[in-house]
């Protein structure tokens, strides 16, 4: 048993558990490997120390409110991926991996391709840079580039669905600032349209690489990790598999 799994299961058999949700939040279902970074999902492990941080106000009342699941596996996946070579069927991810910077992007890909076993697959849901911008167009030609009622102009809306940063510095104490500051978890840092993304995946090695409509996967069970919000306000989703055969140089 991969040593990762102690934290979650003990020492119980768990081999029927290879398929790995990234960046779960609080989508936890029974049948997944349920993996998320988050410092508010570690406290949950230590339940009367976060109420004890939350009366403290180091921890905002808002995120306090979040019921998270105290058998997550709690990891970072820019340190790669805690499983064996070949080891998983499926990985999913939804709104991860704009989070990530490019190369960080990139070696999580090849970490995903080294964990899954020949004819695992790999799926991705992202916002749509190519929508967003699209959008951001159409509002140039529709909208009065000059206002005085307030409203945002359309330069100001694209930079909010981009997500890259804030509209202002972190609030909080100044223990929560720190932390939001260091760890940057928030915000966009890469982003992806449908063909950029494929073509990650296709660099990476996966093949039958394709777009994908909500719960349109070759991944059974989809259906318990997946969110119809994610799709909307351009999202989009892009499959791969790793190759079932890997040809050896003669």
């Amino acid at each position: 048993m991969p040593e990762c799994f102690k934290q979650m299961f003990g020492e119980r058999e768990v081999t029927e558990v290879r398929k790995l949700n990234i960046g779960c939040a609080t989508i936890t279902p029974l049948g997944w490997i349920n993996l998320d970074g988050s410092w508010n999902a570690a406290l949950a492990k230590y339940p009367s120390f976060r109420r004890t941080l939350g009366f403290f106000r180091v921890i905002p009342s808002g995120k306090l409110a979040v019921n998270w699941d105290k058998n997550l596996l709690i990891h970072d996946v820019r340190k790669g991926l805690p499983f064996p070579d070949n080891y998983l069927t499926a990985v999913y991810a939804s709104h991860l991996l704009e989070h990530l910077y490019q190369e960080e992007a990139k070696i999580l890909l090849r970490e995903c391709s080294r964990v899954l076993k020949p004819g695992g697959v790999v799926r991705l849901v992202v916002p749509d840079l190519y929508s967003i911008v699209l959008k951001y167009m159409n509002e140039r030609q529709s909208e009065p580039q000059f206002r005085d009622d307030g409203k945002l102009s359309p330069a100001d809306k694209l930079c909010q669905r981009l997500g890259m940063r804030l509209q202002a510095p972190p609030q909080g104490n100044l223990f929560y600032r720190f932390y939001t500051t260091i760890k940057d978890f928030h915000s966009h840092k890469w982003m992806y349209d449908k063909e950029s993304l494929m073509n990650h995946l296709l660099d990476t090695g996966f093949v039958d690489v394709s777009g994908k409509m909500f719960l349109e996967s070759e991944i059974a069970g989809i259906e318990e990790v997946e969110r119809k919000d994610r799709f909307d306000n351009a999202g989009i989703c892009v499959e791969g598999m790793k190759p079932r055969e890997i040809s050896c140089p003669h």
